[in-house]
């Protein structure tokens, strides 16, 4: 009964994969699943997801630094396996490959900036229902966004001079800690 259960609001793979994590998160008693897509190595489309299961936020944490340092590394292996089938094909090589393979170390970085902004008006939404502290924000953020525990800082922070959230971190530091309490401003 799987297909009945599928999000109908969603394209058939990602719903599949959402009721994947959602499974696992139930049947396994883990509260932190996520997944990563991995990207065929010279194609545009899915490879595989990587997914991890976690009973302890300092799992998911460490999931997120090490997903975003691994994703960084594929995108280069994809710009040189792509370069390295132009070349096969064309018989020459490209005098800017190194160059490719930045762009696409790149791309990494405007994932995280898309991931960042939808984060911050899901903060801004949440922040609706009261005050939390930051170490409640920072669960609920990795777990919905592909970011890490700085991303959720520098966004906090951010927000604070926009004038949208409290600063209650400022007497204890640059960005906000795990006790620090994270509201809207009056």
């Amino acid at each position: 009964g799987w297909r009945d259960r599928l999000d109908k609001n969603s394209a058939r793979g990602p719903a599949v994969e959402k009721l994947f994590r959602e499974t696992i998160e139930v049947t396994l008693n883990l509260p932190f699943v996520v997944s990563t897509r991995i990207d065929k190595p010279t194609a545009e489309r899915p490879h595989f997801f990587i997914t991890y299961g976690s009973k302890h936020r300092e799992g998911l944490k460490v999931f997120r630094e090490i997903e975003y340092k691994a994703l960084r590394e594929h995108e280069k292996s994809r710009a040189n396996a792509s370069e390295r089938k132009r070349a096969e094909k064309t018989g020459s090589d490209d005098l800017f490959a190194q160059h490719h393979a930045l762009i696409r170390e790149a791309t990494i970085d405007e994932i995280v900036e898309e991931n960042k902004d939808l984060a911050r008006e899901w903060l801004l939404a949440r922040l609706t229902l009261g005050p939390f502290k930051f170490s409640q924000i920072v669960e609920e953020v990795l777990k919905g966004f592909m970011l890490r525990e700085t991303h959720v800082k520098d966004i906090c922070v951010a927000l604070s001079k926009e004038n949208k959230i409290a600063n209650t971190w400022s007497d204890r530091g640059r960005k906000p800690n795990d006790a620090s309490v994270i509201k809207l401003v009056k």
